[in-house]
């Protein structure tokens, strides 16, 4: 598939023709006994999350994490920071593990279906536009990501980890 045509593929089509076997990270057993959404389980259980470079996304599905008495779950990590779900809603954000981080947490997704699905739009969105020509329209398709994202999450703001991306693209 020609990178526009997988741009292109990446934001409509079903999420089952989006996974890439090579670069799917599937969680353990053990998260069905986490205390999360059905949905968010059952997304997890059947796409996983992928890695993504050079964003970093390196899923785990490996840690209890406590926070001013919540639980949430480490779903893996991104950079200087664990991306982790919250117990009982299913919220997904990230947490900076650097000290001196300006922004100590920040937003990812309204759940984890959510973030399944955009995490797997964006690996083909990134890896199209890493192989096609950079021109000025490399920046209205990330526009056009960001906004579908926000369409199908409008949860998502100017203070997410999407935005994050798209904008430091």
């Amino acid at each position: 598939m020609e990178p526009l045509e997988l741009y292109e593929h990446s934001l409509s089509a079903p999420l089952d023709d989006l996974v890439v076997p090579s670069v799917q990270t599937m969680p353990p057993a053990s998260v069905t006994s986490w205390r999360l959404p059905d949905a968010d389980l059952r997304a997890y259980r059947r796409w996983g999350l992928p890695v993504i470079a050079p964003s970093e996304l390196r899923p785990s599905f490996d840690a209890v994490i406590e926070d001013e008495d919540r639980v949430y779950y480490r779903l893996g990590t991104l950079s200087h920071a664990d991306l982790v779900t919250a117990a009982d809603t299913g919220t997904v954000e990230g947490f900076s593990t650097l000290e001196t981080a300006t922004v100590p947490r920040y937003w990812v997704n309204g759940s984890g279906a959510l973030l399944v699905e955009t995490a797997w739009r964006w690996y083909g969105v990134n890896t199209a536009l890493r192989a096609a020509p950079f021109d000025d329209e490399t920046y209205d398709r990330l526009d056009r990501f960001f906004e579908l994202v926000r369409e199908k999450d409008p949860t998502v703001g100017e203070d997410s980890l999407w935005w994050g991306l798209v904008e430091g693209w």
